[in-house]
């Protein structure tokens, strides 16, 4: 059992945090670190992302000993702490309690056989989710300081979402089908927007197939590119869980695109999302062209775009 916890307790000056995006300091002693407790929160937090090209690790892990967590290193935005003591074992879940804003996640067992391993294993997705979501509220805080216009959008589809203004309109005149882009240095970021029947995906176990060819179809129609066509990769199957977004039922398919007949490709996040009002899919995706970069932090940045949407009424 995780449990929760505050900083409103105590009237506390809390300062601003710090820390890069999808960093987490450890604070745990050398030898843990070292043994098979160390072991057990790399697989956990350090885990390949999915879809990628090349593995990069969810979360990257700093480490200190629990004497060096004091000063400037309290401010990290993430931190999760080892404690071995006679304590009740157990996964406590600060905010905000030594900068804001804060997540510190503090495991307990009385040594790395008697408790904490068992607390990592049992706890692990929470932990991962908790410190995912963290920085996916943090990164859209950011973005909305600097927000793209989307009225466009919201007239269009009746919904909002959060995009920082480096993205730009490249299809202006269609007016069915909706693309952002954002120029980097190593290539492009990309955003698309459309509707599909919901007969075209139906939920049944062919799901995997059914987005595939709804995402092929679309994206050889309005993706131009030169001899070729933007499709799924043929070479590796997408992954596909159920999820929700704004407490819609939705697909959520990670996986690599291709323009067929070249060597050009890179990951993408589609999530197909269950329109009640109009029973229709509305299909968002964000993808990645950056082949000589790393891309996690990239792929992170249009995951936490693509769940900032939001479904609002259209106005008259």
């Amino acid at each position: 059992m995780i449990t929760l916890t505050g900083c409103n307790d105590a009237p506390v000056i809390v300062t601003d945090s710090a820390g890069r995006m999808n960093d987490i300091l450890l604070v745990i002693d050398n030898d843990l670190w070292e043994n098979e407790v160390g072991d057990s929160i790399r697989q956990i937090l350090a885990a390949p992302v999915d879809g990628l090209v090349r593995e990069e690790p969810q979360f990257s892990l700093n480490q200190i000993e629990p004497d060096s967590f004091a000063g400037l290193l309290m401010k990290n935005r993430n931190y999760l702490k080892v404690e071995t003591s006679n304590k009740e074992p157990g996964v406590t879940v600060t905010t905000g309690l030594y900068a804001n804003p804060q997540t510190g996640v503090i495991i307990r067992g009385k040594d790395a056989a008697g408790g904490v391993i068992e607390q990592i294993i049992t706890n692990a997705q929470q932990i991962k989710t908790i410190f995912n979501d963290g920085e996916i509220k943090e990164k859209q805080r950011l973005m909305k300081k600097v927000g793209l216009n989307v009225d466009q959008i919201k007239e269009r589809f009746g919904i909002e979402l959060i995009a920082p203004r480096s993205y730009r309109y490249a299809a202006p005149d269609d007016k069915d089908f909706f693309w952002l882009r954002r120029n980097i240095k190593e290539g492009t970021m990309d955003i698309m927007i459309y509707e599909v029947d919901r007969d075209k995906i139906p939920q049944d176990s062919n799901v995997v197939a059914s987005i595939t060819k709804v995402r092929d179809s679309v994206g050889s129609l309005k993706v131009p590119v030169d001899n070729g066509e933007f499709i799924t990769e043929r070479a590796f199957s997408p992954y596909v869980n159920e999820s929700q977004v704004d407490g819609k039922f939705a697909y959520e398919t990670k996986g690599l695109w291709e323009v067929s007949g070249q060597f050009m490709s890179g990951p993408f996040l589609n999530y197909a999302i269950y329109n009640e009002e109009k029973n229709n899919w509305l299909i968002i995706e964000g993808y990645i062209f950056a082949p000589s970069a790393k891309q996690r932090n990239y792929l992170f940045e249009l995951e936490s775009i693509l769940k900032s949407l939001k479904f609002v009424e259209k106005e008259d």
